[in-house]
């Protein structure tokens, strides 16, 4: 059993739903094609510097390599296949380089996506719920299970980005009574922020993946009103 990675650039933060994509086509590619972005040339000269590939090593320590296949380069990507028992050591040292080589890496056992800092400062949204449960970057399905989840005990939740943000509350601490739910959103200051009372969360769960796709159109559909607090 092999435990797999993918590392490949991108210009800005994906969700978990585009990485599958991406990682499906890798996985059709063919393998040795040059790479053609310095960064990734980079992380796997650093990579199998740690960690050598198989077909650099001698027969008589083939058994202690972490790999069960070469990590495979794919022009602009690199696959890593590792064997189980070495994950643990080696996935966090390919997380490490990744981040060090702008370079995202995706995780396809757990549908993580794991972007570098420059893109988590300038793109990364968070979905995080009264629960306390915290979501980086969600796909449409994690949006529709926080937002599944709300209640009158677990009444809020907000999916952010930098200084705007999307969220929506539930019973009397977001101002409402069963079934309206308190839609707000803001863009930076407070005198854009505005909010509207609606019935179906349905609409809530399509307003908050448009937020989170960056979609122009939104919040088209409400009939919006300024927050006073």
């Amino acid at each position: 059993m092999s435990f797999d990675l993918a590392v490949w650039p991108e210009p800005a933060v994906i969700t978990a739903e585009e990485a599958d994509r991406t990682y499906e086509s890798l996985c059709e590619r063919e393998q040795g094609v040059v790479p053609a972005d310095a960064r990734v040339v980079a992380f796997h000269r650093e990579l199998t510097a740690r960690y050598p590939s198989l077909s650099s090593l001698p027969p008589d320590e083939l058994e202690s390599s972490p790999w069960s296949a070469d990590p495979a380069v794919l022009g602009d990507a690199v696959l890593l296949t590792i064997g189980y028992s070495a994950a643990g050591t080696v996935a966090p040292f390919a997380r490490e380089l990744a981040e060090r080589h702008e370079l995202v890496l995706y995780d396809p056992q757990a549908r993580t996506v794991y972007s570098p800092p420059g893109l988590r400062r300038s793109w990364m949204t968070v979905l995080s719920a009264w629960d306390g449960s915290r979501v980086e970057n969600p796909d449409p399905a994690q949006i529709e299970a926080v937002l599944g989840r709300l209640s009158e005990r677990n009444w809020f939740a907000v999916l952010e980005r930098g200084d705007h943000y999307i969220q929506v509350g539930m019973g009397e601490r977001a101002a409402t009574r069963s079934p309206w739910l308190a839609l707000e959103h803001r863009e930076g200051l407070p005198d854009r922020h505005f909010r509207v009372l609606i019935a179906d969360r349905a609409r809530a769960v399509r307003a908050f993946t448009g937020f989170a796709a960056g979609e122009e159109g939104w919040r088209d559909g409400f009939d919006w009103q300024r927050a006073e607090y």
